[in-house]
């Protein structure tokens, strides 16, 4: 997994590099690839007329992309760290206090090669997005709403439909009333439908389980 490292790193700062290094090294040693970012701007304070607000900002474009953030001792006296500990929490990140640290993820060990073509097709889709949207800026999707993106939706899965062979069939023109979900949300929904594209890539690929 690709962890982040977090902690204090006012104050005492070479301490505080010193510590943050030492458990980046440990992660390595058992099999992750890890972020450190007291390492990545160390001393940067000297040269470099960055604000703080800027670093949090940086770091945590950072951690979004990491699968669990890694917590050093006394993370709690700093506000960097409590910032990124909070990211953390509101985006479902796994958190861990040191000496507690993750285990290699199952799914990693077991099937590499899907693993890694997952993580390729996610990221290819987060900048075909940016180049899209540079193309055709959000009024594609703002114009017509929720109903213009449904629609999209369904005009997609219709084709995949037709391509793989299914017979659709119409049972109603009328519209249906929206439901109140009972076990899943809209939101839920959508990322499993994005979840689906990827492995549906990975299965014509045939990197799906291995």
């Amino acid at each position: 997994m690709l962890i982040y490292v977090a902690g204090p790193y006012r104050g005492e700062v070479d301490r505080n590099i010193q510590q943050a290094r030492e458990i980046a090294i440990k992660l390595w040693e058992v099999g992750h690839v890890v972020i450190c970012p007291h390492l990545n701007t160390a001393h940067f304070e000297n040269d470099c007329k960055v604000s703080d607000e800027a670093y949090l900002s940086g770091d945590l474009n950072i951690l979004c992309r990491c699968d669990a953030i890694v917590m050093t001792p006394y993370w709690e006296k700093s506000v960097g760290a409590k910032g990124e500990y909070d990211y953390a929490v509101a985006h479902g990140i796994p958190i861990y206090v040191f000496p507690e640290i993750p285990d290699l993820h199952p799914t990693e060990i077991r099937n590499p090669i899907q693993a890694e073509g997952f993580r390729n097709t996610v990221m290819q889709m987060y900048r075909l997005h940016l180049k899209k949207n540079a193309d055709y800026s959000p009024a594609n999707i703002l114009g017509t709403g929720w109903i213009g993106l449904v629609t999209r939706l369904w005009d997609k899965m219709a084709r995949m439909m037709n391509l793989a062979g299914f017979k659709i069939e119409i049972a109603s023109s009328e519209f249906c009333t929206p439901k109140v979900p009972k076990n899943e949300s809209i939101d839920d929904t959508l990322i499993d439908m994005a979840v689906y594209a990827v492995i549906g890539q990975l299965l014509r690929r045939g990197e799906w389980g291995r």
